[in-house]
């Protein structure tokens, strides 16, 4: 039996539980096989110590603050009717980035 008709047949339009009758279906089918992908994953990442989760979260800004400012001048200013500084999108891409990284950096231990 297909994917399609196995679905179709346990769930009826009208019935008023069908949410729980896809997330009971899709957890008796695809539970199985992710949780054995996850696991070892989240074992090895409950081991890490919260510097590095915090590090990597830092990291992760940081990279996409340099990545923006990689972008070239006609990318940045397209659309807009000049190119003076309040218009440049990577410095208000970094003022959105910068509460980011300091409230990791000051609360993420």
């Amino acid at each position: 039996m297909s994917f399609i008709t196995t679905v179709i047949a346990t769930i009826q339009p009208d019935d008023p539980g069908m949410a729980e009758k896809i997330t009971l279906w899709i957890r008796k089918t695809l539970g199985p096989p992710l949780r054995s992908l996850h696991e070892p994953i989240d074992h090895w990442l409950v081991s890490l110590p919260m510097s590095v989760a915090m590090a990597c979260a830092i990291g992760l800004f940081v990279l996409a603050g340099i990545w923006v400012w990689t972008l070239h001048t006609d990318f940045i200013f397209r659309g807009a009717p000049d190119h003076k500084r309040w218009r440049d999108l990577r410095i208000w891409s970094m003022v959105v980035l910068l509460p980011y990284i300091t409230i990791y950096f000051l609360f993420g231990r």
